[in-house]
C-alpha cells in the first residue's frame, strides 16, 4: 500500500498508536484523520482507502453502519477494531466493508494484505455489470461457499459459508499459494488435478462448469470432498473481470457412495470380490497376460457336501465356515494372486504369472490340503474338502466367462471323482461346455419356437390297476440334437432364470390338456402332476399363474398335484414356504418328491403341508432283494397311514416289484412296466380303451 493515502474515520483510544502503527510499517504514504461527527463525509481529493472504527452493536446499529459505508462512496473501505471486539469488524464486512483488522493483534504482513485486498476487492465490485454484482450479493447469504477470484487468480472474496466448509477463520487471509493448491487433488485423494482443470483457474478465464468433483486436503484432516460449479465475472461491456465458483460438502454423500459401491462389488459375508468384481479383475489379468504371452490360470472352487453342514448344525455354522474359508484363501495366495467368493460355497481363484502349467496343479493341490484342514467353528471341529477346477488362459477360453465356466465343468469332474482333488479342464470338457453354451443359446427361443413339449407318463392305482393320473414331463424338442430329457437342459434353465417362464408354459399346458381329457372321455377325476423347482417357489407369480391356469380351465384344484424335490423346504419358514401354503389355499396337491433319499424328508412330512410322498426309484429297483430297502418302503408306508399321507412309487419296472407294492399297501405306482412317458395323443387312446374296461397294465410290458 505504499503510496496510497488513506483516510482514518475514528476517534477511539487506539486510533493514534494504530495510525502511527501504519506510518511505521511505511502502508502509507499520506495518513488522514477525521472524527466520526456526519454522514456524509467530505471526502478530500485522492484518497485511495478508508479506515473505519465501528461503534458497539445496539439494535439498529447493523443498519447504520451499512448506511455509513453506503454513503462514503466509491472507496474501498476496512473496518478496524480490536480482538476483544472482532464481532464489530464482522459485522462491518456483512455491511459492505472489503474487510477488517484487529489492531492489537495484526502485524505488517497481514495489515499490507488486508489493506492490499480491500483495494482489488473495490476495484473488481466497481467494474462488475448490475447482474453480476447483485450474484455476489445474494452469495454473501447462501449456505453454498462461495469465492471469488480476479482475473490473476488472486482471492478477493470468501463467503460465510465456504468459511465454515473449508475450516477458515473470519480474519485469516488466503494467498497465492493457498489458491494454487485449492482442490488440486480429485475425489479419491490421491490423483492430482491438472493446472487448467483446477476450479479457481477454470473460472477466472470465465469457464462455466458444474458438478466438478474435488478434494480440499488440510494437515492432519481428512479430505473433504466438494462439488464445484464456477463461471467468469463481467463489466457493464462484457469484459471478463474475474471469476466465481460455489461448492458444498459433498463428504458424507461420496462415503456412502463408496460404501454402495463397495458393497455392490464384495460378498457382505466373506468380504471377497464377488462374481462381478472378480469378472472384471479376471479381464484386466487377461488383457496384460495377452500383452506378455504369460498364461494365467482359473480355480473354480466348491466345497463337498457343504449343505450337510447347514442342515446338521445350522446356518450359523456354514456362514462361519464360509468366512474361514474365505480367510485361508487370502493368506494363502501369492501376491497379485486373487480370489473372489462365486455364490453359495462357491470360489473363484486367479493365478498370475505362474510359469508352468505344473504349478498351478502344485498351487491347486496346497489349496487342497489347506482348506481341508479341520475347521474350528463355535467350538465345533467342522471339516469340509474342496473339489478344484483348473482352467488355463488362453487354451481353455478367450473370454472371461469362458474360462470361469471351463474352471467350473473341471471343477465338476473332480466332483464326480470323488471330491477332495483338483482336475484340469480338458478338450473333451470343452466339447461339453460348447455344447452346453448352445443348450443355453437355444433354451432362450425354445419357447417362442414352440420347441417345447409334454410327455405324459401314466400312474396307476396299485388295488386296482385303474389308470387315475399321469406326470407331466417336459421334453425339448431340439433342431440339432432330437428330442431331450431335463436331466439335460435343466440345470440351464435353472441357472439363466428361464425356469420361471418355462414352468409356467408347463403349467398352463398340462392343465388345458388335462382339462380337454377330463371334458373328452368324461374322467373328471383324471389328475396330473407337475414338478417344480426351489427357483420356482422363490418366485412371487408361482400361486398367481396357477390360480390363472385352474381358472381358465375351470379344473378341479384337487386334480392338480405338484411335486417338490426338497423336504428340507417344508420345514424353513421362508419364501417358499409361503408360497407352497399359498399353493394349498388354492386346493391343489403337494407331494414330495424322491422320497427315502434324504434324511430329511421323515420330518417334513408331519408339516401340514404335503398330501403325499413319492418313494424314489432307486428303493424300488433293488427292493425283491434288498432287505433294507424292504423294511424302509414298509416302514415309509405305514407311517404315511398313520398322518393319511398317500405313497406312490416310482420306477417300478417288473412285476415282482409291483407285487411287494401291493403287499404294503401302496397306494400308485408308475414306471416303465406300466408305461413309458408318452406324447398327449398316445395318451388319449390309452384313455379311450380306459373308459372301455380294458386295464393299462395288462398292455404294457416291462
Amino acid at each position: 500500500m505504499a503510496g496510497r493515502s488513506i483516510l482514518y474515520l475514528g476517534d477511539s483510544d487506539f486510533a493514534a498508536g494504530f495510525c502511527n502503527k501504519l506510518e511505521a510499517y511505511a502502508c502509507c504514504d499520506r495518513l488522514t484523520r477525521q472524527h466520526v461527527v456526519s454522514v456524509p463525509i467530505e471526502k478530500p481529493d485522492a484518497i485511495d482507502l478508508i479506515m473505519l472504527e465501528p461503534g458497539p452493536s445496539s439494535a439498529g446499529s447493523d443498519d447504520l453502519l451499512k448506511s455509513l459505508i453506503l454513503n462514503i462512496g466509491n472507496y474501498p473501505v476496512v473496518a478496524v477494531t480490536t480482538r476483544e471486539n472482532e464481532h464489530r469488524g464482522i459485522a462491518a464486512v456483512r455491511a459492505g466493508a472489503q474487510g477488517y483488522l484487529c489492531v492489537d493483534v495484526a502485524g505488517h504482513e497481514e495489515i499490507e494484505s488486508v489493506l492490499d485486498h480491500a483495494v482489488q476487492r473495490h476495484r473488481l465490485l466497481a467494474r462488475l455489470s448490475a447482474s453480476d454484482s447483485t450474484v455476489l450479493s445474494i452469495l454473501k447469504s447462501i449456505n453454498d461457499g462461495a469465492i471469488v477470484v480476479d482475473r490473476h487468480g488472486h482471492v478477493l472474496d470468501i463467503n460465510p459459508a465456504a468459511r465454515t466448509i473449508l475450516s477458515l477463520t473470519a480474519r485469516e487471509q488466503t494467498d497465492a499459494e493457498w489458491a494454487g493448491n485449492f482442490c488440486n487433488v480429485a475425489a479419491d485423494g490421491v490423483t492430482a488435478v491438472s493446472h487448467d482443470d483446477l476450479p479457481l483457474v477454470k473460472a477466472c478465464r470465465g469457464e462455466k462448469f458444474s458438478n466438478q468433483v474435488a478434494a480440499y486436503q488440510l494437515p492432519d484432516q481428512g479430505d473433504t470432498i466438494l462439488s464445484i460449479n464456477g463461471q467468469g465475472l463481467y463489466d457493464s461491456n462484457r469484459l471478463l473481470v474475474g471469476g466465481v465458483i460455489t461448492f458444498r460438502d459433498i463428504t458424507d454423500i461420496m462415503l456412502r457412495t463408496v460404501e454402495l459401491e463397495k458393497r455392490a462389488q464384495f460378498d457382505d459375508l466373506t468380504s471377497l470380490p464377488n462374481r462381478r468384481l472378480f469378472t472384471e479383475q479376471l479381464r484386466r489379468v487377461m488383457g496384460r497376460s495377452q500383452r506378455s504371452e504369460r498364461p494365467i490360470a482359473v480355480l473354480f472352487i466348491d466345497l463337498d457336501r457343504f449343505k450337510s453342514v447347514n442342515d446338521t448344525l445350522g446356518h450359523d455354522i456354514g456362514d462361519e465356515l464360509l468366512r474361514q474359508v474365505a480367510g485361508r484363501l487370502k493368506s494363502n495366495l501369492r501376491v497379485g494372486d486373487f480370489s473372489g467368493r462365486w455364490g453359495g460355497d462357491e470360489f473363484v481363484v486367479c493365478l498370475e504369472d505362474f510359469g508352468e502349467s505344473a504349478n498351478a496343479a502344485a498351487a491347486a493341490q496346497k489349496l487342497v490340503l489347506v482348506l481341508s484342514d479341520k475347521y474350528d467353528v463355535n467350538g465345533s471341529e467342522v471339516y469340509a474338502t474342496p473339489s478344484i477346477g483348473i482352467a488355463i488362459y488362453p487354451g481353455a477360453g478367450e473370454t472371461a466367462e469362458r474360462l470361469i465356466k471351463a474352471a467350473d465343468l473341471a471343477m465338476y469332474q473332480a466332483k464326480n471323482r470323488g471330491g477332495g482333488r483338483f482336475q484340469y479342464y480338458s478338450s473333451a470338457l470343452n466339447t461339453r461346455l460348447e455344447q452346453r453354451e448352445e443348450l443355453e443359446i437355444g433354451l432362450r427361443h425354445a419357447l417362442v419356437r414352440n420347441e417345447f413339449v409334454l410327455h405324459y407318463q401314466p400312474r396307476i392305482d396299485v388295488g386296482t390297476g385303474r389308470l387315475i393320473g399321469l406326470e407331466a414331463l417336459l421334453r425339448w424338442q431340439h433342431p440339432r440334437f432330437g428330442l431331450l430329457p431335463p436331466a439335460r437342459f435343466l440345470s440351464i434353465l435353472e441357472s439363466s432364470g428361464l425356469i420361471h417362464s418355462a414352468g409356467e408354459w408347463i403349467i398352463n399346458t398340462a392343465c388345458r390338456q388335462l382339462a380337454s381329457w377330463q371334458h373328452k372321455f368324461e374322467l373328471p377325476d383324471l389328475s396330473v402332476a407337475i414338478n417344480l423347482s426351489q427357483q420356482q417357489l422363490k418366485h412371487g407369480r408361482l400361486v398367481e399363474s396357477v390360480a390363472k391356469a385352474i381358472a381358465n380351465n375351470a379344473l378341479d384344484s384337487g386334480c392338480l398335484e405338484f411335486e417338490i424335490g426338497d423336504g428340507e423346504i417344508v420345514r424353513q419358514r421362508s419364501v417358499e414356504l409361503e408360497t407352497l401354503h399359498g399353493l394349498r389355499k388354492l386346493g391343489v396337491r403337494l407331494s414330495l418328491d424322491h422320497f427315502g433319499t434324504r434324511d430329511v424328508s421323515f420330518s417334513s412330512l408331519d408339516t401340514g403341508v404335503i398330501d403325499s410322498f413319492v418313494l424314489d426309484q432307486s428303493l424300488i429297483q433293488d427292493v425283491e432283494i434288498n432287505g433294507s430297502h424292504q423294511r424302509i418302503v414298509r416302514a415309509a408306508i405305514a407311517m404315511a397311514r398313520g398322518l393319511d399321507i398317500e405313497v406312490a412309487a416310482e420306477g417300478v419296472e417288473t412285476i415282482p416289484q409291483l407285487e411287494f407294492l401291493r403287499s404294503c399297501n401302496c397306494d400308485l405306482a408308475q414306471g416303465f412296466l406300466i408305461s413309458r412317458p408318452m406324447q398327449a395323443d398316445k395318451v388319449s387312446r390309452i384313455l379311450r380303451s380306459e373308459i372301455a374296461g380294458t386295464r393299462l397294465l395288462s398292455r404294457s410290458a416291462p
